[in-house]
């Protein structure tokens, strides 16, 4: 028996073990959606918190970041993980000796909650997979990179330590399953998973496929579905293999129009939608039986029904293939306005403020994830600071913290600096095990803030005329348990 055999056969294992599991998914989407919004996302454009974040610079909600919705007494996008985190995390990606940049990842495209194998444990910047929409440099992961079609993260590794990429699927695996060369530029634009079911894809492109049934076309508002049967996984359920030409079409672009135009959803000016452009995020709907998918004579597969948004969506509607195409509702009520309304879907309903009193927010939701997150974020408002020859006084930025602890305590260290560095973590078991989950070591300690409303802000300490360097802050509360906030960096040159 050969190594690939041994992988797949383990897989079917690890998979026959997870499909009792997955029957109880639809009672634990349900739990979900007692709790009313249980949802990280993204926007495709700049956006502001329907809460203000108590006037903090947390208010302000960048494409490159991901969110989560409170719940349904005040369902405000609050910043989860902040550019910062990633920042972070990845290093000095882009080789430019510097860790912050603008536009890392151009926008998040796509958001995965991962299967977790952990008993106890919840979703972080470290867990959360993502696709960009443009390639992150790999100064500090070489030889891996996280690109526009990769679903990745990153995590540490000893060695060779911190910035390393993990793939969830790597381009060349989706190109394997469509049939395509494995070379070929292809970006992940949404992405659902269920193990013992299988994976659910949308690309932005329009691309010729091979299909079990044959050549076809696959556009950019439609989505393919790779069967479980076609998969092969890691221990922790990332992919490990597929079957060449495995993909079927489950929806082409015409029966996502055609579930635009059943939900009679209006844009932000009120207008009806009538056509998706552009499919831009998938989540999974347990709602009814499912659908029964027939991709070609002899071969049926049940799949459940999937949360949606498109690029038309202006107002940040989701909408949900239930029903043949209807606006998504649940306990906190529908996300989306619907034409017999003729009102504009105005953007409050998934977190975000509205334009005016008569024009909804600008953004669609760009990438979209059931959660079970925890939020605590920590961002600094001027990242990058130039000295003085008479050094910067203190509070020449303020740090803005997203805290679920009545109380932070900040602590920060020293980073290295130069071309291609990382910052040092290490693992934060047994604490944090909701919060972020590593803490950069020995750490000065700075002083302690309350929480009011959520939110915490405290000012840099003065910084003496001779020092330039990177100092990393990060914030310890006990909501419940000890937790760690994620990190940010201060820059002076």
């Amino acid at each position: 028996m050969n190594n690939c055999q041994t992988v797949s056969l383990a897989s079917r294992r690890q998979s026959a073990a997870f499909a009792a599991a997955t029957l109880s998914l639809g009672l634990f989407a349900s739990n979900l959606a007692a709790q009313g919004n249980p949802f990280l996302l993204t926007y495709s454009q700049p956006e502001t918190t329907l809460s203000g974040s108590n006037g903090t610079d947390l208010q302000y909600l960048q494409p490159n970041e991901i969110a989560k919705i409170g719940p349904c007494a005040t369902p405000s996008a609050e910043k989860w993980a902040p550019r910062a985190v990633f920042h972070a995390m990845a290093g000095d990606e882009n080789s430019d000796a510097q860790y912050w940049r603008t536009n890392l990842f151009g926008r998040i495209d796509a958001l995965l909650d991962p299967v977790s194998t952990a008993p106890i444990g919840g979703t972080s910047p470290r867990t959360i997979f993502i696709s960009p929409e443009v390639d992150v440099g790999m100064g500090v992961s070489a030889p891996l990179q996280l690109r526009a079609g990769d679903v990745g993260r990153f995590v540490r590794r000893t060695p060779p330590g911190d910035g390393q990429i993990e793939y969830f699927i790597r381009r060349e695996q989706i190109n394997q399953a469509l049939g395509m060369p494995l070379a070929t530029p292809c970006d992940v634009d949404a992405i659902a998973f269920v193990p013992s079911i299988g994976l659910f894809l949308s690309l932005d492109d329009d691309h010729n496929i091979l299909t079990p049934c044959g050549p076809m076309t696959l556009n950019d508002g439609g989505v393919v579905f790779i069967p479980d049967t076609d998969l092969t996984y890691t221990g922790d359920f990332r992919i490990a293999g597929v079957t060449t030409a495995s993909a079927y079409v489950l929806y082409s672009e015409a029966d996502i129009d055609t579930m635009v135009v059943n939900a009679g959803v209006t844009n932000r000016f009120g207008t009806c939608l009538t056509q998706a452009i552009d499919l831009e995020s998938l989540d999974l709907h347990f709602q009814g039986n499912g659908y029964t998918f027939i991709p070609c004579p002899g071969t049926t597969y049940q799949v459940p029904h999937l949360k949606f948004s498109v690029q038309t969506g202006s107002g940040a509607s989701i909408l949900t293939t239930f029903l043949g195409g209807s606006i998504y509702t649940n306990a906190c009520g529908a996300y989306g306005s619907t034409c017999i309304s003729g009102l504009p879907t105005f953007g409050p309903q998934t977190g975000i403020q509205q334009t005016s009193a008569t024009v909804g927010a600008p953004s669609y939701v760009n990438s979209l994830t059931s959660s079970r997150a925890m939020r605590y974020a920590l961002e600094i408002r001027t990242p990058v600071i130039n000295n003085l020859p008479t050094g910067l006084p203190a509070g020449a930025t303020l740090m803005d913290i997203g805290s679920p602890a009545p109380v932070n305590f900040v602590f920060f260290t020293f980073v290295p600096a130069g071309v291609n560095a990382v910052p040092v973590s290490a693992p934060g078991a047994p604490w944090s095990l909701l919060g972020f989950p590593d803490f950069y070591p020995t750490p000065f300690y700075y002083n302690f803030y309350p929480t009011v409303g959520g939110t915490s802000t405290f000012p840099s300490f003065a910084i003496p005329w001779w020092f330039t360097g990177k100092i990393l802050f990060q914030a310890v509360g006990v909501p419940g348990m000890v937790e760690f906030s994620t990190p940010a960096i201060l820059e002076i040159n």
